[in-house]
């Protein structure tokens, strides 16, 4: 919450001032990175949806809750990155190549540059730290986090800042050769081709975000870490001699939905079987407090089940 809160602010001052320097200087790179800006602002809105309406309790209509509305809401910004940012950053370069004109008052657009560098710079720290807070918790490096973490926000927040210094760094660039006239025809296509380059840099990040939300979305399975210690879990139980099939679904970032197919021992009484589910249950949550929802079905060793798990049900 607080990364979204940071980057909310730092993105609504950056546009305005990016939209008034685009409209002084005449810059296409200026109006691209203002765009980008404004996709940015609009996509903390659809973050900070996603944050209140995930946390809806449960409802006969949707009896495994709400949680999967961050992934909608990330996919949104993801598609609002690509749609308003990425899209009308390329058009406005193209534009600018056919049309060539030196942008005018450039000391304008080299401060707002400047002053947007240090407030994505202050809106990307927040981001990190947040970030770095939960990998500690977890028990993860921060490189660990960002590749394992099920959670859209702050990983959203964290791409669309490094996206947009990078952009501002593109847009620099292109200013100070177009500035010095860098090449033929005096240098004017600079401000274009970097205009289009931040499209690019857009693009690239929009299609990051939506491949991750759109797995989660169709129900993405736990880490691979996190399904093994559900199943030692499981097996640790004396009673428990096979875990025939294990599904696990995120239906929100720490929220786990697990099926599972258990073989217990022969000699069992059906009160001995219901216990031992019971404790299993208990025991699953003490190794992995993400697990939310817990449907196990059960199984005499003796008794016929499945010869061999469907492949595309594994996890």
């Amino acid at each position: 919450m607080l990364a979204v809160v940071g980057a909310l602010f730092c993105n609504a001052l950056i546009a305005v001032l990016k939209f008034v320097a685009a409209g002084i200087t005449g810059s296409s790179g200026m109006m691209a990175e203002a765009l980008h800006s404004l996709a940015d602002t609009t996509n903390q809105i659809f973050l900070l949806l996603g944050l209140r309406f995930y946390r809806r309790p449960a409802s006969e209509k949707h009896p495994f809750g709400y949680g999967k509305e961050r992934f909608f809401w990330s996919f949104i910004a993801a598609i609002f990155i690509f749609g308003v940012g990425a899209t009308y950053a390329v058009y406005e370069g193209v534009v600018k190549l056919y049309h060539p004109h030196t942008p005018e008052r450039l000391g304008w657009a080299y401060g707002v540059l400047a002053a947007s560098f240090l407030l994505e710079s202050a809106s990307i720290s927040v981001a990190i730290y947040q970030e770095l807070r939960e990998a500690r918790r977890d028990g993860m490096t921060f490189g660990e986090y960002l590749r394992e973490s099920k959670d859209p926000t702050a990983k959203t927040v964290l791409f669309e800042d490094s996206a947009a210094l990078v952009g501002i760094l593109i847009a620099a660039a292109g200013l100070y050769l177009t500035e010095h006239g860098v090449g033929p025809q005096g240098g004017a296509y600079w401000d274009g081709l970097a205009s289009i380059a931040i499209g690019g840099v857009l693009a690239v990040v929009a299609f990051a975000l939506a491949r991750s939300s759109r797995g989660l979305l169709l129900g993405e399975a736990a880490t691979e870490k996190v399904r093994e210690a559900i199943r030692r879990a499981i097996l640790e139980h004396p009673n428990v001699v096979e875990v025939v099939e294990l599904l696990t679904m995120h239906l929100a970032p720490k929220q786990i939905l697990i099926n599972a197919h258990v073989n217990f021992r022969d000699e069992l009484e059906t009160d001995e079987i219901e216990k031992s589910v019971r404790q299993i249950e208990r025991d699953i949550k003490r190794a992995e407090p993400m697990v939310d929802m817990i449907f196990l079905e059960t199984a005499r060793e003796s008794e016929p089940g499945p010869d061999e798990p469907i492949p595309q049900h594994i996890g």
